[in-house]
């Protein structure tokens, strides 16, 4: 029985996310690339409401749409005011393990729009949290 391509080079892709987070960030190791992205994105999704993150991963392949929805339960979306507070609640959940740099967040949303096809990134550019859109815009101009 033939699998999905998307099944077959899962693994591949997700560690060329990790590679170019790794890159982007400065990190020394993948491990750091992988808390950090799993971090924003968690962080992300208390900032969503549970149709946002089930369209956001949607949008998403395999690997990266698990991480994004590991451990998830509904709950109502907390207000986000700005690229700033969301990298201050990824870093007080990160800061015991790793540093992550202040650009944290800009760098992981970066990562993803630029690894998405034209017709997912713009279905998850559309569900983020008006303070993060001015983000994902300048990563994806194509939209």
């Amino acid at each position: 029985m033939t699998q999905p391509q998307e099944i077959v080079q899962a693994s591949k892709q997700f560690q060329d996310w990790l590679a170019a987070l790794k890159a982007k960030s400065m990190f020394s190791t993948h491990n750091q690339s992988f808390a950090s992205m799993r971090g924003v994105m968690h962080g992300l999704r208390r900032h969503m409401d549970t149709d946002q993150i089930l369209t956001f991963a949607d949008a998403l392949p395999p690997l990266p749409r698990g991480l994004f929805l590991e451990g998830w339960r509904p709950a109502l979306a907390l207000p986000l005011q700005s690229e700033a507070q969301l990298a201050k609640e990824v870093y007080d959940n990160l800061t015991a393990h790793h540093s992550p740099p202040e650009t944290i967040v800009s760098d992981v949303l970066a990562t993803i729009a630029q690894h998405l096809d034209p017709h997912n990134a713009k279905m998850a550019g559309e569900q983020l949290p008006t303070a993060l859109k001015p983000i994902w815009s300048k990563h994806r101009q194509d939209l």
